[in-house]
């Protein structure tokens, strides 16, 4: 599940722009208690794709949402977010990381790299292949980053 605000006024109901798209805790703790999802993505100022600048997460919120609720908290839109940012995310209670938008852009830029190299290769073997060990290792450092290398089964 994914919980989050959007900013302005609605029904009466104001949010200002600095808690725009941002979980609230308690609201995370009645949601999880209603419904048992086994894990929640709150909004913490993280976006989907690539960011234009550096994402402003609210690592504050992060925690009390951790202490506050039992369910793994998952980071979405997490493509993109510094290392030291994401290590902090996972010290503070983050259990998982969604990074489609990088794993894609390593998987196309492999493939890019093969048809730049031989513009007439349309054997898809011989540019899959690289594609997929690109992406391997750029999980296996992911893996690395999140301090669970080692880990499966735990």
């Amino acid at each position: 599940a994914e919980l989050g605000k959007i900013g302005g006024v609605e029904d009466h109901i104001s949010v200002g722009e600095d808690e725009a798209m941002l979980a609230d805790p308690e609201e995370c703790v009645r949601f999880v208690e209603q419904t048992s999802v086994h894990t929640i993505a709150p909004a913490i100022g993280t976006a989907h794709g690539l960011y234009k600048g550096t994402p402003n997460i609210d690592f504050n919120r992060i925690s009390a949402i951790a202490e506050s609720i039992e369910a793994p908290l998952v980071l979405h839109g997490g493509s993109g977010i510094p290392d030291d940012q994401v290590r902090r995310c996972i010290q503070l209670g983050m259990a998982k990381m969604n990074i489609a938008t990088e794993l894609r852009i390593v998987f196309t830029k492999a493939i890019k790299a093969v048809l730049d190299r031989d513009p007439g290769e349309n054997d898809p073997r011989q540019y899959m292949k690289p594609a997929k060990e690109a992406t391997k290792l750029f999980v296996k450092e992911k893996i690395r980053l999140c301090g669970s290398d080692g880990r499966a089964g735990r």
